[in-house]
């Protein structure tokens, strides 16, 4: 069983992670059957697993976080040890009649010893500063792993999709071109017992090789977005579940565009990023001025040292100290100054880009929820195109049999039925991925709603994954 993580912010400001067991979710909704075509999930799986952006963006997350425990670390007492061993030779010559000294001549003895300190800072500014500077930087990249998160969501859907209309886009023009060589036999046959002028099967010709370049064109699509796919996932697919029928078509939830910028400009996750960002950089302007502020440590050492084989009055000494140690920074020359400076320009450059980001979300999830609606709006209209143009083409070939049309006549509505048809497929797919980068603009995309749009799919088909 395959454990899915995704991040997810609350209202209490805090981020979680919480596992989805999506696997067991797909196999509840997915047909009970041994034969699967690889469906939307199983794209979504592999890609979490291998898919470079995503993985970067875990990795990106947990060096940041990194940072809490080192500023943690500075404000914990710093305990170190010296040992040291000897060899010592001395040159010994005396104005002083002995015993009081040792005889003139060559001595040589060991010494060894060893010393303990410890330092615990008692007021630091500066540290206090770094560690809530560490923890709004955590803090930003569980926001920016998040925001990583539902992006990979789209782009898994947007690969997915970009396949499977390019599949669509070759059948029909395999299948224009399959008519159009129909209408060119037709053409051919009617100008060989004198119903028509040779012109007819010119224009015959002339929609038939249209429509062979198009299915060139279409199966070179096809190919570019099989690789893109397998740039996403590191795996090859030679089959993708399609939609069983007409995807069902509804309007955002709540049907209110005020209530979705309001979500959106809450629940964003750049712009959440963004917000910890400019945080980040206000907290940098005060670590910056700290370093005027005076620092208080306290110090501690401990230490004993002997020589051995010295006959020198005892040479054994051990003992320690305890003190207060108080650093006053006094000049710099201006380079703190420089840098607090220096932090308010920063400062004031996330602020502006955070205001630009706020607009410009308001602005795509406006636009977002628009296009969910028009393309709501061109698929109901797009299928009854479709209908009107099959009639329309009925029609032209009708009257083309009985002699009140021309070929042109019937090459133009059949080339407007599969533009329809083509117009219908892709906004389909349109349709779903506005509707997945509205929730994403909103910050409420999650993979439950990929759950829901397999349940779309035809998962009747055997997967195979090379």
């Amino acid at each position: 069983m395959c454990i899915l993580g995704f991040f997810s912010y609350k209202q209490s400001q805090q981020f979680t992670v919480y596992p989805r067991i999506l696997f067991g979710i797909y196999l509840f909704f997915a047909p009970l059957t041994p034969a699967f075509a690889a469906n939307l999930l199983d794209i979504y799986q592999d890609a979490l697993a291998n898919d470079t952006i995503y993985q970067a963006a875990i990795s990106t997350r947990l060096s940041k976080r990194e940072a809490i425990p080192q500023s943690v670390a500075a404000l914990l007492p710093n305990i170190s040890a010296q040992a040291n061993l000897s060899s010592n030779y001395q040159n010994i010559s005396s104005s002083f009649p002995p015993p009081a000294t040792r005889p003139p001549g060559m001595s040589n003895f060991q010494s060894q010893g060893y010393t303990i300190s410890i330092k615990q800072p008692l007021i630091n500014l500066n540290d206090w500063l770094a560690l809530k500077q560490a923890n709004n930087t955590g803090r930003q990249a569980d926001a920016s792993l998040a925001a990583a998160a539902q992006d990979l969501i789209f782009r898994v859907a947007n690969a997915y999709f970009k396949v499977l209309s390019a599949q669509d886009n070759l059948e029909l023009a395999r299948a224009e071109k399959a008519a159009n060589s129909k209408q060119l036999n037709q053409a051919q046959q009617r100008v060989q017992v004198g119903l028509d002028a040779l012109t007819t099967v010119y224009e015959a010709k002339a929609a038939y090789d249209k429509s062979l370049a198009t299915e060139i064109s279409a199966e070179n699509t096809l190919r570019n977005n099989q690789e893109a796919l397998r740039q996403l996932t590191g795996q090859t697919y030679s089959n993708l579940a399609r939609f069983k029928t007409n995807i069902p078509l509804q309007s955002p939830q709540p049907n209110n565009i005020e209530r979705w910028v309001d979500t959106a400009t809450t629940y964003n996750l750049n712009l959440m990023a963004a917000r910890y960002g400019v945080e980040i950089a206000r907290e940098n302007i005060k670590m910056q001025a700290s370093g005027h502020v005076p620092s208080l440590s306290l110090v501690g050492n401990y230490g004993k040292n002997n020589a051995a084989n010295n006959n020198f009055i005892n040479p054994n000494k051990n003992g320690g100290t305890l003190s207060l140690e108080l650093e006053v920074p006094l000049f710099s020359g201006g380079a703190v100054l420089s840098k607090t400076r220096q932090a308010g320009y920063d400062f004031q450059t996330a602020s502006a880009n955070l205001d630009n980001d706020y607009r410009a979300l308001i602005v795509n999830t406006r636009q977002k929820y628009n296009d969910v609606l028009a393309d709501i709006s061109k698929i109901k209209a797009e299928r009854q195109a479709i209908q009107s143009a099959q009639l329309s083409l009925d029609s032209s070939q009708a009257s083309y049999k009985a002699g009140t049309r021309t070929i042109v006549d019937v090459l133009l509505a059949q080339e407007n039925l599969y533009d329809a048809k083509r117009n219908a497929a892709a906004d389909q797919y349109n349709y779903i991925l506005d509707s997945l980068l509205l929730k994403q603009a909103a910050g409420t995309l999650k993979p439950d709603d990929l759950v829901q749009i397999n349940q779309w799919l035809n998962n009747s088909k055997r997967r195979t994954v090379n």
